[in-house]
């Protein structure tokens, strides 16, 4: 008898369809920065002035934005907003300066960095998010933001000075991998990756981001196709279309493998039967095909999978085996 697991794949669909009706359903907007608010309360009167009046005061920042990650945003002000996308509209505070030689004597009219630091891990992505939307419109909906996870949390907080021909604007560059750095807050999965059998991230070889959607994933992304889809991208021999399919993949590949590491080759979640019987239990008495599976034939050491070894679909036996029994 074959007994199909749950509807994994219909649920994710569900939660899928769920998602998308409540961004239609008029939530409040993720991206609204609390920047106005407090402008409102400290300058309400201020308007904006350019990146270029805040270099006449901030002589380094210039010179460092030159070669950083964000030259781009600091030099087109104009588009971007510059200085004054994170630290507000700037013309009370620079014409305070302008007339009054006493820097000590700072009114404090703007969003300083100890005002950054103080919000909260959505407010100051909601910072980001004023030009990175559209590079990551579903951020707001990842599993990162909602636990309090921010940008800030795994991006450097040296935007300034970040150099622009780095690889990635992580901490992560000073680690060994980036298991190292991810591992920090996923602890067990950094574990698996200690195991016999595991993906090579710890080498190097690959990274978390390979499968994971950290920023979140486009409409036409793994999410909606699958996870299965996620794995043939490195494992495009196991996709088929196969003339007999084996049901079992359209679970998943993680209900027979382990997705980080395993004590078992393949990353198989088990080394006997126990694999095979999830889905396909025995019950005394019952045939399989033409012949048998006796008890003391699977008891005996027997496995599965040393007949049934095309285990992920088959074009010439619905058993998964290319020679009839």
């Amino acid at each position: 008898m074959f007994r199909r697991p749950g509807g994994v794949g219909m649920q994710r669909v569900c939660l899928m369809a769920l998602g998308l009706a409540l961004v239609g359903a008029g939530c409040a907007d993720p991206h609204e920065t609390v920047l106005p608010q407090i402008m409102k309360e400290r300058a309400p009167q201020a308007v904006a002035v350019g990146s270029v009046s805040c270099s006449d005061c901030h002589t380094k920042e210039p010179n460092f934005y030159k070669g950083g990650y964000h030259r781009e945003a600091f030099f087109h002000s104009a588009t971007s907003g510059g200085c004054e996308s994170c630290h507000g509209k700037g013309s009370v505070h620079s014409n305070y300066f302008y007339d009054n030689e006493d820097y000590e004597d700072d009114p404090h009219d703007l969003v300083g960095i100890e005002d950054l630091a103080a919000l909260t891990a959505g407010e100051k992505s909601a910072l980001c998010q004023q030009c990175h939307q559209a590079d990551f419109p579903l951020w707001p909906t990842t599993d990162h933001a909602t636990n309090q996870v921010g940008c800030w949390d795994c991006h450097p907080e040296d935007l300034h000075t970040r150099p622009a021909n780095s690889i990635a604007v992580l901490p992560v560059m000073h680690a060994q991998s980036d298991d190292a750095y991810c591992g920090q807050c996923h602890e067990s999965v950094s574990a698996e990756f200690e195991l016999q059998y595991h993906h090579r991230v710890p080498e190097g070889q690959m990274m978390c981001a390979d499968c994971h959607p950290i920023h979140g994933e486009s409409l036409s992304s793994a999410v909606i196709q699958g996870r299965n889809e996620t794995c043939q991208d490195c494992h495009p021999e196991v996709q088929g279309p196969w003339v007999y399919e084996h049901l079992g993949m359209e679970e998943g590949c993680e209900v027979c493998h382990s997705p980080h590491g395993s004590v078992n080759d393949k990353l198989l979640i088990a080394n006997d039967n126990s694999i095979c019987y999830q889905c396909h239990y025995q019950d005394p008495g019952s045939f399989f095909g033409k012949q048998p599976h006796d008890p003391a034939l699977l008891g005996a050491g027997a496995l599965c999978y040393d007949c049934h070894f095309q285990v992920h679909g088959s074009n010439t036996n619905r058993s998964l085996n290319p020679r009839r029994f």
